[in-house]
């Protein structure tokens, strides 16, 4: 019997609100947690429960939790995951409207038959997406259900450090590498490389794993739920390499056990139940693969983190290539079975994008080498300013391959692109615009131009094309149901639309003021709600509304809380 059971209520996301409920004496009878508030897709939900009696390793305590919304019966399975002390929590995020219940499971009498409700509520933002989503090979997000190429910045470039602990408890580095990247440069989220052996101890000097290592550091997991909460509430994405090269001592076979033992299965059991819940995160396994690991090892890992998460993240790990040429084959095979295929592709080309996305036909991709504006170690295949705007079209074009993309500190303090108002440029016209559709697909035979790109949307009738180093496009729109507006925007400058005017249904030479690499509209598009985002907060606002109905008061009126 126990003395008292607490329950701690949490609201998380950029701030947390916190209740604390004592429970009077009682016996080891399951407890109803009552109903908790929340509103689609953020902020996830919190609830932390004691377990004073708990027996063995606490990250082993096993625990699930079942919701079950009421009006469709979709169910939502998630585990429990030791917070400290002697404390147990899970969380939820809510992907439906209306009433959830929910019961716990478990061997542990004080983590068993607790069950409660949760009232979803809709989201008070009308840009507010929840996890990632596939519409056939594109990338998109629940909720907004737009389409979205990830084009991601690399976040130890811009923090000098791929440790966590630059960040832990730290939200005002966090705040300003969105403003930079994603608000500022127009990217749509981050690629954290090589958590490694912080995964146990966040204050480790390097990431290398070590067989002592047994644990996870709750540090580490608070870190990255900070850095994943601020950029979804930014409309970005956070891709995680979990682990890196094992020459380098990176990876799970290092620990006691190996890939797949004990200890690899309580972190892959915990990051699932913690992270699990939250929107916005995917995860690569890591980078050399071939050298440590095999396709059959990735998709084990991919199927067991699944097994243990109740909401869908896009996990995956890349072969070792093609490094050139347009032939996947080989490679698609590594990644059938997995939620995204990945490529290590060096300087792809628009051929290659459109080769990667045919390989596994449905299945969004992602080009998972880092494309670096450096100098010194592989200038065969490193970036630069032009290369990078290049490629961003490039994959766009190409029917969406994501991207990572970096210039060093070295070159640019905090990795800020020198031509950062190209790449703010690229972002405003596809997805500020909403210029880039779930249908679109390549559709180069309407122009006679060798190397105009098309993207058709087949339903709208709304197309895209680019062309470099050019002051003319060929089109034929004579299949168009009239005449539509074109605008025509300078990829090389800060973005301004040049209104082409009304094109006609047929066969034409679009004239451009001058020469340089353009991309144009054609077709009315509607804005996108998803990439208008508010600048990141520390805490939370708050609204109010007056609703006092007697009479005029001397001084006013107004409100007050007290703890």
């Amino acid at each position: 019997m126990k003395a008292s059971r607490i329950l701690t209520i949490a609201s998380v996301f950029t701030a947390c609100i916190v209740a604390v409920c004592v429970f009077s004496p009682v016996s080891s009878m399951a407890a109803d947690l009552g109903t908790m508030q929340g509103t689609q897709w953020s902020p996830y939900l919190q609830w932390t429960l004691a377990n004073p009696n708990w027996n063995g390793n606490a990250f082993d305590v096993q625990a699930t939790v079942e919701f079950t919304h009421k009006a469709s019966g979709e169910k939502r399975r998630t585990e429990m995951f030791f917070v400290g002390g002697k404390s147990w929590a899970f969380r939820f995020t809510g992907t439906k409207l209306g009433v959830w219940s929910f019961t716990t499971s478990s061997e542990d009498e004080d983590l068993r038959g607790h069950t409660g409700k949760v009232m979803i509520a809709p989201n008070p933002r009308a840009d507010a997406h929840g996890f990632l989503k596939k519409f056939g090979g594109k990338w998109g997000w629940q909720g907004t259900e737009n389409v979205f190429v990830p084009q991601l910045d690399m976040w130890d470039y811009i923090t000098g450090s791929n440790s966590p602990h630059v960040f832990y408890d730290k939200p005002e580095p966090v705040n300003r590498a969105i403003e930079q990247s994603i608000l500022d440069h127009g990217f749509n989220g981050f690629n954290v490389p090589v958590i490694g052996g912080r995964w146990f101890d966040l204050d480790a000097a390097s990431d290398r794993v070590e067989a002592k290592m047994t644990e996870p550091d709750l540090r580490t997991f608070e870190a990255l739920e900070l850095l994943i909460t601020k950029t979804h509430e930014a409309g970005g994405l956070v891709h995680i390499w979990p682990w890196g090269d094992h020459s380098r001592s990176q990876t799970p076979k290092s620990l006691t056990g190996g890939i797949g033992g004990a200890i690899d299965q309580r972190l892959q059991r915990y990051i699932a139940a913690r992270l699990g819940p939250l929107p916005g995160w995917g995860m690569g396994y890591g980078f050399d693969l071939d050298e440590w690991v095999n396709a059959s090892q990735v998709k084990a890992w991919r199927d067991s983190m699944h097994r243990h998460m109740g909401w869908k993240h896009f996990l995956g790990g890349r072969p070792v290539g093609p490094n050139r040429g347009t032939d996947h084959t080989g490679n698609a095979a590594w990644n059938k079975g997995l939620d995204y295929s990945s490529y290590e592709h060096h300087r792809p080309t628009y051929e290659v994008y459109v080769a990667a996305l045919q390989a596994l036909p449905g299945q969004p991709v992602m080009s998972e080498d880092r494309f670096r504006i450096r100098t010194g170690r592989y200038p065969e295949k490193d970036y630069s300013e032009e290369l990078t705007r290049r490629g961003l079209y490039d994959s766009t074009m190409a029917g969406g391959v994501a991207n990572i993309w970096g210039t060093h500190p070295d070159l640019s303090p905090g990795g800020v692109f020198r031509n950062k108002d190209q790449i703010k440029t690229y972002s405003i016209f596809f997805h500020d615009k909403g210029r880039f559709l779930a249908d679109m697909a390549p559709a180069n035979e309407l122009s006679d131009d060798a190397n105009t790109r098309i993207l058709l949307s087949a339903g709208s009738q709304r197309l895209v094309l680019y062309r470099e180093n050019a002051d003319a496009m060929h089109v034929d729109l004579s299949t168009m149901p009239g005449p539509q507006p074109a605008v025509a925007v300078d990829t090389r400058k800060a973005y301004a639309e040049i209104q082409l005017g009304d094109l006609h249904a047929k066969a034409q030479t679009i004239k451009l003021p001058t020469t340089s690499d353009w991309v144009v509209a054609v077709g009315h598009f509607r804005k996108s709600a998803s990439r208008d985002k508010p600048r990141p907060k520390d805490t939370a606002e708050l609204s109010f509304a007056d609703i006092w109905k007697g009479p005029n008061l001397k001084g006013g009126h107004g409100a007050m809380w007290a703890e």
